[in-house]
């Protein structure tokens, strides 16, 4: 009797043993916990104005309908972009693009897309890029760059402009025309 006893114990701790493994081994695993690097990195705004401020005295800014601001850099993407640029003699030049980045260690910022630049005494600018180099500041157009002023025209692949708007540079298929010379200019 007793060795009946003794296997029933045995049994009972064996079922037991057989349900508390399957129980353990049943349960599903927790679904791994995925997170894009992207949405975390980054915060999204509507319309938004950045700025930049030499002594106090405001250097340009520029206005978007949506950013996004990478977290750790600072550095910032937007869209449909409106910026004006504060000469110091109170001339302004008024600039719009579809989209634009601006790095924020560099204080570069870059408008992509078709950018055109008008300043308030008629001076026109026109590229496919336009990036404001703060560190030296220079406005460089990169892609079919054209700037008109009263008289003058000069297309480029690649314009410079330094001096507040006084003094260029123009590389690549550099074509300049004077008001008295339109007339007989070559097309492109």
């Amino acid at each position: 009797m007793e060795r009946k006893k003794l296997i029933g114990l045995v049994a009972i701790i064996a079922v037991f043993m057989a349900f508390a493994a399957w129980t353990v081994f049943s349960i599903p695993d927790a679904p791994p916990v995925t997170t894009d690097p992207a949405k975390t990195r980054e915060m999204e705004y509507g319309e938004n104005t950045i700025r930049e401020e030499i002594g106090g005295k405001l250097l340009w800014e520029l206005t978007m309908s949506s950013s996004t601001m990478d977290i750790k850099t600072q550095s910032s993407t937007f869209k449909d972009v409106k910026g004006k640029y504060y000469f110091p003699d109170g001339k302004v030049m008024t600039l719009t693009a579809p989209e634009g980045s601006y790095n924020s260690k560099t204080k570069n910022v870059k408008l992509k897309g078709g950018v055109t630049a008008t300043t308030s005494d008629e001076a026109k600018l026109t590229s496919k890029e336009l990036e404001w180099v703060s560190g030296k500041s220079r406005l460089v157009a990169i892609g079919e760059a054209r700037v008109s002023q009263p008289g003058i025209i000069l297309e480029a692949d690649r314009i410079e402009a330094w001096n507040e708007f006084q003094e260029f540079q123009a590389s690549g298929h550099a074509h300049l025309v004077r008001e008295k010379e339109k007339e007989g200019a070559k097309a492109k």
